[in-house]
């Protein structure tokens, strides 16, 4: 079964990628984070889903829920594999669109929305196979060294928007890795690392 093919998914998603569509055609700069679409793209959230599903990803988590585009693109692969989903956000107002955003979805018994910290809210996870940084940048590393310990073999690591340079300690430190092997997409501002065995 394919969730995304779902009409409560798809219809879901279509209509948060126009609204973001739209707010990047006008003045995004003026808004504030607590406004702000900060999404993945159409590919780029088919791509998480597919990834996952070839990973058979159960327990997957997401840094930087937003307004949970991306993690309707996660627990939709983890309906799929029989698993579940945790996203953080640090806006509680995101937070709250996001859980409605879910419900419409149909989505919502497989997501576990944590508001707040994300060193705070992740510390009690206990098993990664997916782990998608996508909140604030100079995070990512210290998340990621939360989070490692608790990482599965053949798991993933996904960074979105690594031309950003806050990022490149984490980049840095996986591309240098005998660990993992990874590659970039996205004209290279997605990073994706498996984990080897």
């Amino acid at each position: 079964m394919n969730t995304l093919l779902d009409s409560r998914v798809s219809d879901k998603l279509n209509e948060l990628h126009d609204l973001a569509a739209k707010q990047q055609q006008h003045d995004f700069g003026s808004l504030t984070n607590a406004k702000r679409f900060m999404a993945v793209s159409p590919d780029q959230g088919r791509f998480l889903n597919f990834i996952a599903g070839i990973n058979k990803s159960q327990h997957i988590v997401e840094f930087g829920c937003s307004f949970g585009i991306s993690g309707i693109y996660l627990a939709s692969a983890a309906k799929d594999n029989q698993g579940h989903l945790i996203t953080t956000e640090l806006e509680a107002s995101k937070a709250e669109t996001a859980i409605q955003n879910f419900s419409a979805a149909g989505l919502s018994s497989l997501i576990d929305v944590r508001i707040g910290d994300a060193l705070q809210t992740l510390s009690d996870v206990t098993k990664v196979d997916l782990l998608f940084l996508d909140g604030a940048k100079d995070l990512y590393m210290p998340v990621f060294e939360l989070l490692y310990p608790k990482l599965t073999v053949n798991a993933l690591v996904i960074a979105d928007n690594i031309d950003k340079p806050e990022t490149h300690d984490l980049v840095d430190l996986i591309r240098s890795s005998d660990e993992f092997t990874s590659v970039t997409l996205f004209d290279d501002r997605m990073l994706a690392a498996y984990r080897r065995a």
